[in-house]
């Protein structure tokens, strides 16, 4: 059996392209604190709040190939804004939030082959609105928030759908807060600003390693400013959109988790705002889109504007370097022999209908005894290395 070799090369990641174009506006009412997922190439949209301060259950779908909307069925329950949402094995899931009595610790799943909603475990624990939330690898993470007795947590909880069970995690260190953002990265998890229990924006940044689980959650570098009631997009790419600053001070501006901290992109095509949705798409490697929307202006407007960003990440630099993965063909396992010096690598292998069957970080063999037999492809990265390869899986 050979190796298989990974060339590649030290780089550093630049934005080559960053362009925000308007979209066919949303066709429901216009609304903040709405909530969103992505199954598949479509962007569901649902709840919030509407003018006159009107809570809604109804949702739609953004095609994000035909850029057209549709209706699919409402949430079979009450009226609500400030949900959390994640995406799990292609099926969509609603957290929380608050209806016309209060907070809530409602948990609903989507299944969009069905068109049809199902409710879940509820969150054995205080009812709560506002939280930050992402998905791991096959759970979900729900994480802080303003809980119903009207003061903010750091908990943190995992959904396992194969279950239908919460289990607690690790608190985010820091203060209490609500109004984060939740997103998936290169990093894991991600939770980043929101608000303390005096409503005051926050700047810190946490991270929690959903490719090898430690249990704990790790600091990311601070965000240039502190803010609450932005949004996260998790697209492979750590994206921040808009939020407040302070009461009254709302913004455009975006930013990217890059190798130096949090680095400025093209600021959101649709103005200051706070309230928002987003959800981000990886387009390849290099390739990122972020569709985003609603929300409330600086003049206290509620919005149904429609967006995306086209992201594009380039590298500079030759430095060679190498990386090998043996044996090839492989059985039971996979051994990664990494250059000393890099950053953490993460890992993921697709299998040949493009569907991941395995991520990672920065592990020194994988266990692939239950890959069905053919040929995979491995991609590795970190903030400034892409490495892409393939082995097969015999039987």
């Amino acid at each position: 059996m050979r190796k298989l070799a990974l060339a590649a090369a030290i780089w550093t990641v630049q934005v080559l392209a960053q362009t925000w174009s308007p979209l066919p506006e949303f066709p429901g009412t216009a609304r903040d604190d709405a909530a969103a997922f992505e199954i598949q190439g479509k962007v569901y949209v649902g709840t919030g709040r509407q003018v006159d301060f009107g809570l809604t259950n109804d949702w739609w779908s953004f095609d994000t190939g035909a850029a057209t909307w549709a209706q699919v069925a409402s949430l079979p329950a009450s009226p609500r804004q400030y949900c959390a949402a994640f995406t799990v094995n292609d099926t969509g899931y609603v957290f929380g939030g608050q209806d016309g009595n209060g907070a809530l610790s409602e948990l609903w799943a989507y299944y969009p082959q069905l068109d049809q909603w199902v409710q879940k475990a509820s969150l054995p624990a205080e009812a709560r609105s506002a939280c930050a939330a992402a998905e791991g690898w096959d759970y979900g993470i729900v994480a802080t928030g303003m809980l119903a007795s009207g003061v903010p947590t750091n908990e943190a909880w995992r959904y396992r759908p194969a279950l239908d069970e919460w289990d607690a995690l690790s608190p985010v260190p820091g203060p209490s807060r609500h109004r984060a953002a939740g997103m998936l990265g290169f990093n894991g998890v991600v939770v980043a600003g929101g608000a303390d229990s005096a409503f005051a924006p926050l700047n810190d940044a946490w991270s929690y390693a959903v490719w090898f689980e430690t249990g704990e959650w790790y600091p990311v570098p601070a965000l240039p400013e502190a803010r609450a009631w932005l949004h996260g997009a998790s697209n492979g790419l750590e994206l921040l959109i808009g939020g407040q600053s302070e009461p009254g001070e709302l913004h455009a501006d975006c930013w990217r988790h890059g190798a130096t901290g949090w680095e400025a992109v093209a600021a959101f095509g649709g103005g200051p705002r706070k309230g928002l949705v987003a959800v981000g798409q990886a387009n390849g490697i290099g390739g990122y889109t972020c569709y985003a929307g609603l929300g409330i202006d600086s003049a206290s407007v509620r919005m149904k504007d429609w967006w995306k960003l086209d992201l594009s990440l380039g590298v500079a630099g030759s430095a060679p370097t190498r990386l090998d993965i043996f044996p090839n063909p492989a059985q039971d396992h996979l051994t990664l022999t990494v250059p000393s010096g890099l950053p953490p690598l993460s890992i993921r292998i697709v299998d040949a209908t493009g569907r991941t069957v395995l991520q990672a970080t920065n592990v020194a063999g994988l266990d692939v005894s239950d890959f069905a037999p053919g040929s995979y492809s491995v991609l590795m990265w970190n903030t400034t290395t892409r490495y892409q390869g393939s082995f097969t899986k015999l039987p």
